[in-house]
């Protein structure tokens, strides 16, 4: 178990950021956002910024601070605009090296000083990933088994419907914990996940667990409105990616995914802000179906109405995680985890390893029973 201590002290967040963050690979973005020449999304943890850029055509990555007077470059979460800096207007190029401002002469530095810090960056799919860590595994590496999933996974997610952030007064792993199992669906969320979706009903089932990363489907059961449900979705009926399951990956450090039955997914990114503070970055997707004219009115109807449940989703999520970093903070002895929670007991270990440089992200992919009762 990861000691109560771990989640509200602020020197062992200083050591997660450097055994858990600053190596292995780090999710940025996917690919659609950084499609078009000058196309950036940042990333900001504690301490802190990373910027991937599109430079026509080819992503780079920097440390997101200008070598000049220290400003942050790109200071909005993605955007397009060229890698500038808004005090002086210095615009640096896809070697990190500033152009124009000609004649400037660093007086207690080298030239080369100038050059922004460059990290490491590649996509599996269309997950976009950051290494700020030069001499470590390569992405496919660090991803092991589940490089091919979130590949073959790619292929199924359509247009993006919805972005924002959610910011949490709770330690980062409480939202990680929080999405490895449904145990708590019935009580958090009786009537999105459980009357809506049908969801939360039945026990974990299909666990896999490949070194850091892990996954599962929480099955589904029929709704009251089953018939009325499917009849609305059945323009969907051609999408590639089916299954009667909320279908989750959790990808180590903080990256979370799911698949509702393959009609909608969600991309979750949990940043550390500080030792009680997360900031959740949301992106919604509907799936990659060519529609008709009928059929794109239907899908933009059920996307409002989705981005609208996921939301309740998370805020209802929110909600009680705050409680429960509250709880930790008072409590004068460890939690405890059942047979359901068999995920974060997997993380767990992965984070204990990882905190103590011990673990491996080669590991060969391990499969769990079917379900867990």
């Amino acid at each position: 178990m990861i000691p109560n201590i771990n989640y509200h002290d602020s020197a062992l967040l200083d050591t997660e950021l450097m055994q858990l963050f600053k190596t292995g690979w780090q999710f940025v973005a996917m690919t659609d956002e950084l499609a078009s020449n000058r196309d950036f999304v940042c990333v900001n943890y504690l301490g802190d910024s990373v910027v991937v850029q599109n430079f026509k055509g080819e992503l780079r990555a920097f440390k997101n601070v200008c070598t000049h007077r220290l400003n942050l470059i790109q200071t909005v979460d993605r955007g397009n605009r060229h890698l500038m800096c808004a005090y002086h207007g210095w615009v640096f190029d896809a070697a990190g090296m500033p152009l124009g401002k000609g004649g400037f002469i660093p007086t207690d530095a080298e030239p080369a000083r100038l050059c922004l810090t460059r990290y490491k960056v590649a996509s599996c799919g269309k997950f976009v990933f950051v290494s700020r860590d030069l001499s470590g595994p390569s992405l496919e590496e660090y991803l092991g088994d589940f490089a091919s999933l979130l590949a073959d996974l790619s292929r199924h997610i359509g247009q993006e419907t919805y972005y924002g952030s959610v910011p949490h007064a709770a330690n980062w792993k409480l939202l990680v914990e929080n999405v490895l199992e449904c145990y708590h669906c019935s009580t958090v969320h009786p009537e999105t996940f459980v009357t809506g979706l049908g969801v939360g009903r039945r026990p974990i089932a299909d666990i896999q667990n490949a070194g850091l990363h892990s996954s599962s489907h929480f099955p589904r059961v029929p709704t009251r409105r089953e018939a009325l449900r499917k009849k609305i979705v059945s323009h969907l009926d051609s999408r590639t990616f089916v299954h009667d399951s909320f279908f989750h990956i959790y990808v180590f450090p903080n990256l979370f995914i799911s698949s509702t039955e393959g009609a909608a997914f969600y991309v979750g990114h949990a940043l550390p802000n500080g030792a009680l503070t997360t900031t959740l970055r949301v992106r919604l997707f509907e799936p990659n179906v060519e529609l008709t004219d009928a059929g794109r009115l239907r899908q933009d109807a059920i996307n409002k109405q989705g981005s609208a449940l996921a939301l309740q989703v998370i805020e209802e999520d929110r909600a009680i995680l705050e409680t429960v970093q509250r709880g930790i903070i008072a409590a004068d002895r460890p939690s405890v985890l059942g047979a359901e929670e068999v995920r974060i007991r997997a993380f767990h270990d992965a984070y204990t390893q990882m905190m103590a440089g011990r673990a491996s992200v080669t590991t060969t992919n391990e499969v769990l029973p079917n379900e867990v009762a």
